[in-house]
């Protein structure tokens, strides 16, 4: 019977899990993937120091930390939306906000902001987007309608 309402209660924990995924935003996701990573890293502290075996888990982990470090410097530098070295140029000619847009010369307002909203619906942040590409295209729409 315990079994019975364990199976219950993993159940309905994992549907209500995918609940939470279907509504949520990236932010809270994470939060909540940091906190699973703290709490059991919590837990796994707790039992290693109840049985003994905490002081021969931190030296696996001292040995370990170059390797350790060198992943996490590694997969810190791969951040696929971090802006590029030239990221702080900006637009300065009328064809490279037309080339950015999609655009020919000649293009009317409505068509501007038409060819804006297509593609920022496309790579905004909020989606997974870039920021540096949103920057861009706010950039390309900002100095086609000054003009």
């Amino acid at each position: 019977m315990p079994y019975l309402l364990l199976f219950i209660g993993v159940i309905l924990g994992l549907y209500a899990l995918y609940r939470f995924f279907l509504n949520a935003e990236l932010r809270q996701i994470k939060a909540l993937f940091l906190s699973a990573i703290l709490a059991v890293v919590c837990v796994a502290l707790f039992y290693m120091a109840v049985t003994g075996r905490l002081v021969a888990a931190l030296g696996i982990l001292v040995a370990a930390s170059p390797v350790l470090l060198s992943l996490l410097r590694l997969w810190m530098g791969e951040d696929e939306h971090a802006a590029p070295a030239d990221g702080a140029k900006e637009i300065q000619t009328r064809a490279e906000a037309l080339e950015i847009l999609g655009l020919k010369d000649g293009a009317s307002e409505e068509e501007i902001k038409a060819a804006y909203k297509k593609l920022m619906q496309k790579i905004h942040p909020d989606h997974e987007g870039s920021q540096w590409m949103a920057a861009k295209l706010n950039q390309a729409r900002d100095l086609l309608l000054k003009e």
